[in-house]
């Protein structure tokens, strides 16, 4: 009788994991399916890439496809990985497939995390809904793509990393290892974060195992030192495409802007979103995080919580030295993002960047919070609530999808079309706006540069811009039009369909000419080139 009580016991065990993991894997295929098809809906509103950046992945597809390598100096995985789309189908529309896929994936990694540190499938399931259908997440696969990728690779990293910490064999080491390599590889900002919590907790989990003593502990920092140097030499070598010693300004510049105490927003020139208050989500959950950390030390502050909270001690899924570090560096992070002092101002700044990322601290932090309901209430009615919460964050999440997104105006489009006629072979387009110089040198395939510096004068031609350059009715807009007809002078070329100075090519002589006609004032202004 007691062997088939333990028979029954043990079938019904496995059966019943057996029935989990059925159930985890079907509600994460459907939340990926159904994220990749609500970014789908969005990119494919538009006939053109959506974003500022939007025909930076094309031109870069597109060099691949061809066989020429990347046309422009970036992290490269990224691309690599939407190279697929792209070769089965066309450049513009691979962008958009890898970009809503690979963004959607993120609910893989978030939940093999928020497994590891929430200690429940539920938990990992809430950290889950939680990223892959945020705002911010979409915002990323709009208008940066690369690093929307960048997060899911990170992340990925992240749990291989937690992963090697609660299990450190060779295997797992190097994976986490190899992870941490590819996030490198895929965006810098996701490699920073994973380099930011793997570091300290790595250390604390062999200090706390015992290992950091006499040979091992000069063999740690050997190889810590080796890694830095070999990470200092490729940043130097290709700045733009590793993390490199100039980026350490980024970090200085993005704690020193001016303080905005309308935490959940991002403020440029021109825009103003806030991406459902994530970022004040996030900073409240991180608090919640915080406190269920403390709850699970053995010290005063520790008991004190577990008194007051009635934690059951034996219902708690304990974490390991470097995996409570890494909660902890979570928790950081949240607070950081939240920061009003972040500089959220420059959309290319390394602030802007992590305003948006909001998500991951809000989603992990979430699932490391989740371990005081764990804690606290019966497993079936922990696991329901948590379960109804995750279906609730995947049907319903705060924030417009397309706030904040920039769209492609078709006269632009006809403007880039018509400059395919007017440039030389051997030009190169001096062009002032990032966003209209990859529209440009998608349709023309022509080199195009924002400074005109290390550009001969021989080569150079700019375009101008009307609205965010010359500006209706300016000093400039008139010189432009007094240009067309002055004697000798090689008249400006206008391009766009509604507007004689909507876009213009003006050659480098002209420039010349116009500039020195101008008010000193408008030529203090236009004279060093000033750049958006």
């Amino acid at each position: 009788m007691t062997s088939d009580a333990d028979s029954r016991s043990r079938f019904e065990a496995v059966a019943s994991g057996w029935v989990g993991a059925v159930g985890v894997t079907v509600a994460l295929a459907a939340l990926v399916a159904w994220s990749v098809q609500a970014r789908m809906d969005v990119l494919m509103a538009s006939p053109f890439p959506l974003g500022v950046d939007g025909y930076f992945y094309p031109i870069q597809l597109r060099s691949l496809v061809e066989g020429n390598g990347l046309a422009i100096p970036a992290s490269p995985l990224s691309f690599y990985l939407m190279l697929p789309f792209a070769a089965a189908t066309d450049p513009i529309t691979g962008a958009k497939l890898g970009a809503a896929v690979l963004g959607a994936l993120v609910a893989l990694p978030m939940y093999g995390v928020g497994v590891q540190l929430g200690g429940r499938r539920a938990t990992g399931l809430v950290a889950a809904a939680l990223a892959t259908v945020s705002a911010g997440s979409m915002y990323l696969t709009i208008e940066f793509v690369k690093n929307g990728i960048g997060i899911t690779v990170g992340v990925a990293a992240l749990w291989c990393v937690i992963r090697a910490l609660e299990k450190p064999t060779r295997g797992w080491v190097g994976v986490a290892v190899a992870a941490t390599v590819a996030a490198a590889l895929t965006h810098k900002m996701a490699a920073g974060m994973v380099i930011a919590v793997a570091v300290p907790a790595a250390i604390t989990e062999a200090a706390g195992r015992g290992v950091l003593r006499g040979r091992r502990l000069i063999y740690l920092l050997a190889t810590l030192g080796g890694v830095a140097i070999v990470a200092l030499i490729a940043g130097l070598v290709a700045p733009k495409r590793f993390l490199s010693p100039s980026d350490l300004g980024l970090v200085v510049r993005a704690l020193g802007g001016p303080i905005e105490w309308d935490l959940p927003a991002l403020v440029t020139r021109n825009l103003r979103i806030t991406l459902g208050h994530e970022a004040l989500i996030a900073a409240g959950v991180v608090v919640f995080a915080a406190i269920a950390l403390l709850a699970e030390r053995e010290h005063t502050v520790g008991r004190g919580l577990q008194a007051m909270l009635r934690v059951r001690r034996e219902r708690r899924s304990p974490l390991t030295p470097g995996m409570h570090t890494a909660a902890w560096m979570i928790v950081l992070l949240g607070v950081v993002i939240a920061l009003p002092v972040l500089d959220v101002h420059d959309p290319q700044g390394l602030g802007f960047r992590l305003r948006i990322a909001a998500f991951v601290p809000m989603a992990l932090g979430a699932a490391i919070a989740l371990r005081l309901v764990l804690a606290v209430l019966p497993t079936s009615a922990a696991n329901g609530l948590l379960l109804v919460v995750a279906i609730g964050l995947a049907l319903r999440t705060p924030g417009r999808r397309t706030e904040g997104a920039v769209m492609v105006h078709p006269a632009l489009v006809t403007s880039a079309y018509g400059l395919t006629s007017k440039l030389q072979p051997g030009q190169v387009v001096i062009m002032p706006e990032r966003h209209l110089a990859f529209l440009i040198g998608w349709y023309t395939r022509a080199p195009v540069r924002i400074r005109p510096e290390g550009v001969p004068k021989e080569r150079r031609v700019r375009v101008l811009p009307l609205g965010v350059f010359i500006g209706v009715g300016s000093p400039l807009d008139k010189q432009l039009m007094r240009a067309r007809t002055a004697p000798g002078v090689a008249p400006p070329i206008g391009v766009h369909p509604r507007h004689p100075n909507g876009m213009v090519l003006v050659p480098e002589a002209t420039w010349d000419w116009m500039i020195e006609r101008l008010p000193p004032k408008a030529r203090d202004h236009w004279a060093p080139w000033p750049t958006i």
